[in-house]
Order: C-alpha cells, then sequence, then structure tokens
C-alpha cells in the first residue's frame, strides 16, 4: 500500500513583503526552491508514494503554485484552501479526509526544513511498534508545538504554543493510518480544542492518547532541522542555502 506525503504549503506568512509576497516554499537557495528540498527529502522512502499538496486559493490563482508542485511530482493531488481555515490541523483534514483511510500519512509543513533520512524515521515508528510519530528539537519558545514523554519515551501529552516540555515539534507527523488522524482532528475541533481559534496537528496527539494508541518521537539534532517561521530565520536560510 502506497504512503501518502502530505506537504501543508497554505499557512499564511507573517511577513508579507518576502520575495514580493511569493510563497514561503518558493523561496530559492544554491538554485533550488524550499518546495524542492522538502521533495528531495521524501525520495527515499521505498514505498509506492503519493504526494498530496495544500495550498493557498490565491497562491494558485496570483502564483500558479498548483501547477508548480504538479511539476515537481507526478500524479500528485492538490486541494486548494481557502484563507479562512482555522488552522494547519482543518488545512490537513481538508486533504486527508479524500485519501485512503486505511493508508500510512505523512504530514510535512512547508514552512520548516528536516535534512533527514525518511525512511529510516518511518522504519524506526514502525520497528516501535507505533501508531504515529513526530521529529523534534530541543527549544523553549511559545511559537512552537511540543510534546511530553514518558519513561518509555511514548507521547503522553502535545500542547501548541505552550511548553511543556522542551520537545518542540518539527513540523513532521506521521500516522500508521489516515482514519487516526481524521478521526483525531474531527475530536479535537469537537472539543473546540483550539488555540486562539485555530487548530493544529500536533494535539491530534492527544486523542489517540485517549485511544490508548501509541505516539512516539525522534529528536532531531539542530544541524539536520531549519524552522523558517520569522523573517529573520527565512533570512539565515537564505543566507545557509
Amino acid at each position: 500500500m502506497a504512503i501518502n506525503i502530505l506537504i501543508l504549503a497554505a499557512g499564511q506568512v507573517a511577513f508579507d513583503t518576502h520575495d514580493e509576497g511569493y510563497p514561503l516554499c518558493l523561496t530559492e537557495t544554491d538554485g533550488m526552491s524550499l518546495i524542492e528540498k522538502i521533495i528531495s527529502h521524501t525520495k527515499c522512502i521505498e514505498d509506492e508514494k503519493h504526494y498530496t499538496y495544500a495550498i493557498l486559493e490565491r497562491d494558485a490563482e496570483k502564483f500558479h503554485l498548483d501547477k508548480v508542485v504538479q511539476l515537481l511530482t507526478d500524479g500528485s493531488d492538490v486541494v486548494r484552501i481557502p484563507d479562512s481555515t482555522k488552522g494547519s490541523a482543518c488545512t490537513a483534514l481538508l486533504a486527508a479526509s479524500q485519501i485512503d483511510p486505511d493508508s500510512e500519512l505523512l504530514i510535512i509543513s512547508a514552512n520548516e526544513l528536516v535534512d533527514k533520512d525518511y525512511s529510516e524515521v518511518i522504519s524506526q515508528f514502525k520497528g516501535k511498534g507505533l501508531n504515529g510519530g513526530t521529529l523534534t528539537f530541543k527549544s523553549v519558545h511559545p511559537r512552537y508545538s511540543y510534546i511530553k514523554l514518558n519513561s518509555d519515551d511514548l507521547v503522553v501529552e502535545a500542547a501548541q504554543q505552550m511548553p511543556i516540555s522542551k520537545n518542540a515539534t518539527a513540523g513532521v507527523f506521521w500516522f500508521r493510518k489516515t482514519s487516526d488522524f481524521v478521526e483525531g482532528a474531527k475530536n479535537m475541533i469537537r472539543k473546540n480544542a483550539s488555540v486562539n481559534g485555530n487548530f493544529y496537528v500536533a494535539p491530534v496527539f492527544n486523542e489517540l492518547i485517549l485511544q490508548q494508541l501509541r505516539i512516539g518521537a525522534i529528536e532531531l539534532s539542530l544541524e539536520h532541522y531549519r524552522p523558517i517561521k520569522t523573517e529573520r530565520q527565512m533570512q539565515q536560510f537564505e543566507h545557509r542555502g
């Protein structure tokens, strides 16, 4: 069965003056855009892959981002997202609801760059008998989402924009079954478990934990992770390439 790779490229950019208003994921370094770098790190996954991109409706209309991503991965699907969507979980849910519920799901944020062998990551998650997993890095800044681990290195709690540990998530979330994410996201929304009116992917893990599903994490070293959430971080990304 194919693994579904869902790339979330519909986030609102906090610094609209960057690069003449082009989508953040099209930022180029060393002749390659950020979205191309993200895709290149998924190519090592040996299983059959199917790509779905969630992009803003206005980015498709103004910058033809839908055509761009379809050139990068043949046979991919594009889900156009209105500006009014309430956070990344709602964006991901719109796209994931159209995916085979029994297949694997790998959600990747397009404003963070992880330099990691995803085939190795998924193999480790499966080897531990997990139902879901994420990648983490050390931070205490409240702009990120966080997970708390128990003595068995299983996730017991997830929070958005509230440091409950030093384990910040790196915008990568794996689910053994797409249906686990879909149902978890729906339950979270029903409970109105939002942050400032928005819903996010990481707290979906709380719903899976309530079902006694096993969620784990792999820690990244800082040189393998680059967030691009502020103008300064973007400048550093462009400078370092």
